[in-house]
């Protein structure tokens, strides 16, 4: 099927080329780029990813005190003691319902 009066080597054929070739330009552009070896080049890591590196080399540094709290409520369950009475839970509930309620 051919459009009467369209001719692609006109405006639209033109723009269209235009646009055609930078896309494959952008294409070419955005192709990594292959380093040589003993390359100078540095790699600047942002903000974000030192702190998280901070972060996590000072956590584990940290002792692991869950353990002993671990090893308490084992002893405690196999020995049949109440870890908390009903008021205690009760209350653990509303303060998280309450919490919940607010953050919502």
């Amino acid at each position: 099927m051919t459009i009467p009066g369209l001719d692609p080597s006109g405006e639209l054929g033109r723009l269209f080329f235009q646009i055609q070739s930078k896309s494959n330009h952008e294409k070419d552009v955005r192709q990594p780029q292959a380093v040589p070896r003993g390359s100078n080049d540095a790699v600047d890591l942002s903000r974000l990813s030192q702190d998280i590196r901070m972060h996590a080399a000072r956590a584990a540094e940290l002792p692991d005190l869950r353990t002993e709290r671990i090893q308490h409520i084992q002893q405690a369950l196999a020995e049949g003691v109440e870890l908390s009475s009903p008021a205690q839970l009760a209350d653990a509930i509303a303060r998280e319902t309450i919490l919940n309620a607010l953050g919502s």
